[in-house]
């Protein structure tokens, strides 16, 4: 679930550089107007009107940190949700976008060294070089980038020590690095992290309440935080909370939809889960921001939550039929987790068989999301039948 949060988070981030605090120098009205386009466009994830704005900036204002942040959060953004990670061409494009727009935002410092909005645009790029760096299991680079952004978040306060949503960034830094320790523990045998998880939280919580355009961010970290069930913060009503308040203030954006679902199946509403990706699957097509590529999505929301039902007969019929639906797509996170359960549901079925063919199958697939282990698992003993909270979460689990 940490991928749907951090892409959203991070297209949030976005508007704490479209309205400058105590910027040096202030956008002409029409630098403004394309900023502000530009915005909606990645909040609702219409990637093209997002990037003819962006480089309308840069055509006009070269080397401001609102272009080059917004260029690395569009090719973030397609990398991740239109192509579903999936796409090598498009995972180089992005970072050497990333890289080209942290150069860009350097010289731009240089010139004025005292502009929060380029530390804060900076340190969020050094957060977000960190996060890929962690996915890509590139444990030192993500440890110095996580720690390039910490420096300049707290560079940005430093420089006005009102600017609140510094705290966002930290928060989330205090609270996975908090985390980062007994979960992996290569990294932590080469570099000291530190981290502190409930200074964290109360960071997240002061930009929720008090930061001005970070404030929804924190909403959806915090959102995260609270799904957790090994968390001491675990409150998946809050969450739920939090994210209806996202998604009518968005009500475009399908993540935000997807987001919702989530939230009702940790809340254990699981027929509502099932209505809604119902919802959700008819959108698509007919909803030019709900792409072909989210269909796996919507299979395994339903899928899923059958599956917590205890309807197992049900949850083999969803999950076959998802297959059928996005057989012609290139494989997916979502659509080879599903095949994953669809193995799990034929081990409860008394179909050894046909789960063991499953678990092969989803080792057939180059492991980019850190599936082969649960297949493994399966290969070697039958799942057992779990209902309620102990099917697990509802998104993937790599």
């Amino acid at each position: 679930m940490r991928k749907i949060f951090f892409l959203l988070a991070a297209v949030f981030l976005t508007v704490s550089l479209a309205s400058p605090v105590q910027a040096e120098i202030k956008l002409p009205a029409d630098i403004e107007e394309n900023v502000t386009v530009g915005i909606n466009g990645v909040y609702n994830l219409d990637f093209d009107k997002a990037n003819q704005n962006i480089q309308q900036v840069f055509a006009k204002y070269p080397d401001h940190p609102f272009g080059h942040f917004g260029n690395a959060m569009v090719a973030w953004a397609r990398y991740e949700y239109e192509f579903e990670l999936s796409d090598p061409v498009q995972q180089k494009k992005f970072e050497k976008i990333l890289e080209e727009s942290i150069d860009g935002i350097k010289r731009w410092m240089k010139q004025h060294p005292k502009d929060p909005n380029a530390y804060m645009g900076l340190g969020a790029l050094y957060g977000l070089r960190a996060m890929f760096s962690m996915r890509t299991r590139s444990w030192v680079t993500a440890y110095f980038s996580g720690r390039k952004a910490i420096s300049n978040l707290e560079k940005s306060m430093e420089l006005d020590p009102t600017y609140y949503d510094a705290n966002f960034g930290l928060g989330i830094y205090n609270y996975f690095a908090g985390t980062l320790p007994s979960v992996i523990k290569i990294l932590a045998r080469i570099v000291a992290i530190k981290g502190d998880v409930a200074k964290g939280v109360e960071q997240l919580n002061i930009a929720r309440e008090k930061a001005t355009y970070t404030s929804d961010s924190a909403k959806l970290i915090l959102i995260e935080v609270q799904n957790n069930r090994l968390s001491p913060f675990y409150a998946p009503d809050k969450s739920l909370e939090y994210i209806n308040q996202l998604h009518a203030k968005f009500p475009e954006n399908p993540l935000m939809h997807y987001v919702v679902l989530i939230c009702l199946f940790e809340n254990g509403k699981y027929d509502e889960v099932i209505a809604g990706a119902t919802e959700f699957l008819g959108l698509i097509g007919s909803n030019k921001f709900y792409k072909e590529i989210y269909i796996p999505r919507a299979y395994t929301a339903m899928g899923t939550s059958y599956m917590a039902k205890g309807e197992w007969e049900k949850a083999r019929e969803i999950f076959e039929q998802g297959r059928a639906q996005y057989a012609h797509q290139a494989p997916s996170r979502w659509g080879v987790w599903n095949e994953y359960r669809l193995g799990q549901v034929y081990d409860v079925l008394g179909e050894r068989e046909k789960a063991i063919a499953q678990y092969k199958k989803v080792l057939t697939f180059k492991d980019k999301w850190g599936f082969d282990d649960f297949a493994k698992a399966g290969l070697k003993n039958p799942w057992q039948a779990a209902t309620g909270k102990e099917t697990g979460p509802l998104p993937p689990q790599g």
